[in-house]
């Protein structure tokens, strides 16, 4: 291990910008050889989830909405921000992921599987057991349609280039596959 690393000190902080998706944070900050870096820009956003539902005879749910970023619609994860009355049940994150799932497909899950946290991901979860418990119920500015395929399939697209997704959704995509892979040979064991 080295020891010559060693955070930045930060001398002054300021907030250039604030809203309700993103919070820049502009920092005044010395290294730890004594070198200024100012202004060193943070961005702070909230914490979110992604929720990969797997139907019962195994297919995942995809979502395909515009996403003004890339000015495309593109495939992805049922995805979104924790909100304040998430953490009211103890796990905001796992609630976030409920009510995601529910609000974006109208499905629910009898069982979710934490697969992995990262950030600025809380985590991202696998929900199995699924049943139709009625219509989306889309944010304001929302539309989304669903697509069901085959993991591997998605994945292999994935590989060739084929299909381009937010890296944290295929991070929590291979996440999935090897859940369900281990928990496959488990079962034959």
């Amino acid at each position: 291990m080295n020891d010559e690393l060693k955070p930045w000190s930060v001398t002054a902080s300021r907030i250039t910008y604030e809203d309700r998706w993103i919070r820049v944070r502009s920092d005044d900050c010395i290294t730890a050889d004594g070198t200024v870096v100012a202004p060193f820009h943070v961005l702070d956003y909230p914490d979110w989830i992604n929720v990969i539902p797997v139907m019962p005879d195994g297919r995942v749910l995809l979502t395909r909405e515009y996403r003004h970023g890339r000015g495309e619609i593109v495939l992805g994860l049922v995805a979104g921000s924790l909100e304040p009355g998430d953490s009211k049940t103890g796990d905001a994150a796992m609630a976030a992921a409920q009510r995601e799932l529910r609000e974006e497909t109208g499905y629910e899950a009898s069982t979710f599987v934490k697969l992995l946290t990262s950030y600025p991901n809380a985590a991202s979860w696998l929900a199995l057991g699924l049943s139709r418990a009625g219509e989306p119920s889309f944010d304001p500015g929302e539309k989304v349609e669903l697509l069901f395929a085959d993991l591997a399939a998605i994945l292999a697209e994935l590989q060739s280039g084929a299909v381009i997704m937010q890296s944290m959704h295929v991070a929590a995509l291979y996440a999935a596959e090897s859940w369900l892979r281990t928990q496959a040979s488990e079962d034959l064991k």
